[in-house]
């Protein structure tokens, strides 16, 4: 019985099971490879199941005070002003995935057309500005990824 029967403990003890159970009995290399790798999956997938709601939420923040801020620059565009306008009227507080997922959308529309118009505007500053959210968004995608691996590829 789960004490603590979350998403992420239950991948969590299927991998645990996967291999300490089941890796245990195979020889086949083949089939040991595809046990590595469904192990590498529910690793994963426990990562994203404990955080990935929150990483969303914490990302939609960066990216619409970017935009915002782009937005109140001498180098915003149309674009920058209708992106902000589609987060404000399709965002959603709700917590089920599909929801900060959609929300999640809308802000990375704010920040890419927001990144174009300072690049295209000029101003380094909020150029630097953009590409940081982009360097910290690229640093969430390796924690989830976590020690990813390529099992049994050369």
């Amino acid at each position: 019985m789960l004490s603590r029967p979350t998403t992420d403990q239950i991948l969590l003890d299927c991998r645990a099971e996967l291999l300490g159970t089941i890796d245990a009995a195979i020889t086949d290399p083949a089939a040991k490879v595809a046990v590595q790798m469904m192990e590498n999956v529910l690793r994963n997938c426990a990562a994203r199941a404990a955080h990935e709601i929150a990483w969303m939420i914490a990302e939609n923040e960066a990216m619409t005070a970017y935009a915002e801020r782009v937005a109140a620059s001498g180098v915003s565009t149309l674009a920058v002003t209708d992106a902000l306008a589609a987060f404000a009227g399709g965002s959603s507080a709700g917590l089920h995935l599909d929801d900060v997922s959609q929300t999640y959308n809308l802000a990375s529309q704010c920040l890419s057309v927001a990144l174009e118009a300072a690049i295209a505007g000029g101003d380094p500053a909020l150029e630097a500005a953009g590409r940081a959210i982009i360097d910290k968004r690229l640093a969430t995608e390796l924690e989830i990824m976590g020690e990813w691996t390529f099992v049994g590829r050369g």
